[in-house]
């Protein structure tokens, strides 16, 4: 598991990964901009007392994010980072990590949207040169009930070392809206992001005109 440091005031769930191996999520603060701050409501357990009929227990609304246990944020398995080159170190052209995942949710009546925060660094290899570049990042949120995709997307990410070794990248998912019956969300769904398929491309760029040849002198 994994997460960057986003700017501020958002409660996320992260995950911190470290060669491949994931560790448990948790929440944090501080990690994404004032601009994505939300209020956040959910849905809250039906008035338990004794000797009401079902019919008549009251069923709340949540009424923040707090009343919510939003899902954990996973990195899939082998899919922390994707290089591009060689098999050797010496062949490595460049690399992309990811060094911090995050999410929020917020109530939304029956339903919940979620936001997913992802960050990392483009590091360039020994065979490489600085420059832009971009990878797929597949973001997909599964359903514990019946252990399929409830929301898969993939998306690019970009990243410029500016004539550098290396550079960050950032990626916050639109709103993700999903069915809420409870406020348990953990129980109901997992966040899980990872490069997609270990492909990466990079960013295109201008391509040179072949220069006129000059005319031959007579």
């Amino acid at each position: 598991m994994i997460a960057s440091a986003f700017p501020k005031n958002l409660r996320f769930a992260l995950a911190l990964c470290a060669a491949g191996l994931c560790s448990a999520c948790s929440s944090m603060e501080n990690i994404i901009s004032p601009s994505l701050t939300a209020t956040k409501p959910a849905v809250s357990a039906a008035n338990k007392g004794e000797n009401v009929p079902e019919s008549e227990k009251v069923v709340r609304l949540p009424m923040s994010a707090a009343d919510l246990d939003c899902p954990s944020v996973e990195i899939q398995d082998g899919a922390a980072s994707v290089r591009v080159g060689g098999p050797e170190n010496a062949s490595v052209r460049y690399q992309f990590d990811i060094a911090q995942a995050a999410r929020e949710c917020a109530p939304q009546g029956d339903k919940f949207s979620l936001k997913v925060g992802v960050s990392g660094h483009l590091l360039i290899g020994p065979a490489g040169s600085p420059g832009a570049y971009s990878a797929q990042l597949r973001i997909t949120v599964r359903s514990e009930v019946d252990q399929k995709p409830a929301y898969s997307k993939v998306y690019k990410v970009d990243a410029n070392t500016a004539g550098g070794a290396q550079a960050p990248f950032e990626l916050v998912s639109e709103p993700i809206v999903l069915p809420m019956t409870r406020t348990e969300l953990a129980e109901d769904y997992t966040v899980i992001v990872g490069f997609d398929n270990g492909h990466a491309a990079e960013a295109p760029h201008p391509r040179k005109r072949p220069r006129a040849k000059p005319n031959d002198a007579h």
